[in-house]
């Protein structure tokens, strides 16, 4: 057995510093107790430990796209098109390296965990769920990466993906996609994707009602006899979820349209989220970028609803989406820096909402993503991110680096910080 320590860390919660003993691939102990120490040790010098971040929902095989695919307007139509128009060019290698190149500086960020949506249609055929399966296994020891089979370009939409996304979750891919945004029969695309969870046993991650430009004013009277916007795509979805029994088990990304609702509406519809056991996964970043370029005053920013569904009980995580893509050009793989984002977009106030913040992207997207072992506690895997920050209000200020990274118990990553204070600047 192996074993190595870091001292001199500070958890959040803990008044004091402490001491982590790591025995092969766990987290043997954390105590106030400091040894003599030893030449293998790892001071962390009063920095913060966290689990390590996790990205639940990203976009590797389309990250780094943005210089050979401008996207000069910003708008998502200009994004869809012409990543619609290049994806037939695009080889698997390609995705390969672009993929690879992007999880790598992740983990490098103190990611050790992400999800990555992967297009699945007839332009692209299967090159980027082969590229990432690739890629799944070369990075194993320092990362897990599951993949969603992703239907960017719809599913009767684009005849042929159906029998596509058979063929990627035969081929690998962990978890059944969707695209209700641009779904035309929110039904039938909600069918046909818990068919293919059914008949695979898998999970569901769908983007879900990422427009703030339909008419949500317009309702009908469900069974239920409550009634609900009709071009909201997560009602389909979380009724579809309660009739099944997929309670737990499936996720609303996005859910920007939700931000459109009037209150009393928006109330209705979270709790039909809340009686669904739908999670919803919050993507900031990518919505600020996107949303409301045509609106001339009161611009809309199109994000969901973070505070009002937590405060429901709706599990909610967050995630960085397009990452240096023609959706988000300036998208980036680092969770600090996108918590940041993250806590100005949904108004958090408090250190206590600091801490939720991070929990967004530590614990409940570690639930959301069934990643077994995961935490700061005895028995726990060893997947250890230490920032350059000694509290969580610091970290999010100053975006704060990670200086160390673990997964299973291995020193992955380094980041040296170096700071030079000149007092006579002439």
């Amino acid at each position: 057995m192996s074993q190595r320590v870091i001292k001199n860390a500070r958890v959040a919660g803990l008044e004091e510093p402490v001491q982590i003993v790591i025995e092969d691939e766990r987290i043997l102990t954390i105590t106030p107790k400091m040894t003599s120490g030893s030449s293998g040790d790892i001071d962390a010098q009063g920095r913060l430990v966290l689990p390590g971040l996790i990205n639940i929902h990203a976009h590797l095989d389309k990250s780094g796209l943005a210089v050979q695919i401008p996207n000069k307007s910003g708008s998502i139509t200009e994004a869809r098109q012409k990543v619609l128009e290049a994806k037939s060019k695009i080889s698997r290698e390609e995705i390969f390296e672009r993929a690879k190149r992007t999880a790598l500086m992740a983990v490098q960020d103190g990611v050790t965990a992400i999800r990555t949506h992967v297009d699945v249609d007839p332009s692209i055929g299967l090159k980027g769920i082969e590229a990432l399966v690739q890629l799944r296994n070369e990075t194993k020891r320092i990362l897990d990466l599951q993949i969603v089979a992703f239907p960017q370009e719809g599913i009767t939409e684009a005849p042929g993906t159906f029998d596509l996304m058979y063929k990627a979750l035969k081929l690998g891919a962990d978890i059944v996609g969707g695209h209700l945004s641009i779904a035309k029969d929110y039904r039938e695309h909600t069918e046909r994707v818990f068919e293919l969870a059914t008949q695979f046993n898998r999970e569901i991650d769908i983007h879900v009602d990422y427009d703030i430009d339909r008419n949500y004013q317009k309702t009908s009277r469900h069974e239920d006899g409550i009634e609900y916007p009709d071009e909201l795509g997560v009602v389909s979805m979380a009724e579809e979820t309660i009739h099944r029994g997929f309670g737990g088990r499936a996720i609303a990304s996005h859910l920007c349209g939700l931000d459109s609702l009037p209150h009393e509406l928006a109330q209705k519809v979270i709790d039909l989220i809340v009686r669904s056991k739908v999670a919803v996964v919050a993507l900031p970043p990518n919505n600020l970028y996107m949303h409301g370029r045509s609106d001339l005053s009161r611009v809309r920013r199109g994000v969901t609803k973070v505070r009002a569904l937590r405060e429901a009980g709706v599990p909610v995580a967050f995630g960085t989406d397009n990452i240096r893509d023609p959706f988000n050009p300036l998208g980036n793989s680092n969770m600090i820096q996108n918590a940041t984002l993250t806590a100005y977009a949904c108004h958090m106030a408090s250190t206590e909402d600091f801490m939720k913040t991070i929990d967004m992207c530590t614990y409940e997207a570690a639930r959301l993503m069934k990643l077994p072992d995961y935490g700061l506690q005895s028995g726990c895997y060893a997947d250890i991110t230490i920032l350059d920050a000694p509290s969580i209000d610091e970290a999010l200020a100053t975006q704060a680096i990670a200086t160390h990274v673990f997964k299973r118990g291995r020193l992955v990553a380094t980041n040296e910080i170096k700071r030079t204070f000149f007092s006579d600047p002439a």
